[in-house]
């Protein structure tokens, strides 16, 4: 069983979309290519970037199509019509909704 910790740090290598507000070719990191960087051409990018940039006023992230009322209340009246669990729609929802709204 991972920890809360643990589980904050995989869901930052997560890619989400973001839309730039800078130029910038592609960065090179470990974990992979990102990049290039046009100002209003959305790309994808880990979540600890997403969150760095954003931090820094160089970008908007958008948010998963998931995270919205209105999806999000279809997936909790599918679940209370259903006596099964129903599927999440993604493995760390709870930490990235947490670091999305929070931070």
């Amino acid at each position: 069983m991972l920890s809360f910790s643990e589980l904050e740090f995989t869901c930052e290598q997560e890619h989400i979309e973001i839309v730039p507000k800078i130029s910038l070719g592609r960065v090179y990191l470990i974990s992979g290519v990102v990049g290039p960087f046009e100002p209003g051409v959305p790309t994808k990018v880990p979540l600890w970037l997403a969150l760095n940039l954003r931090q820094r006023e160089k970008c908007r992230i958008v948010p998963p199509t998931w995270l919205t009322a209105d999806k999000l209340e279809e997936i909790k009246q599918r679940e209370s019509e259903n006596p099964l669990f129903q599927q999440m729609p993604s493995p760390y929802y709870r930490e990235l909704s947490q670091f999305l709204l929070t931070q």
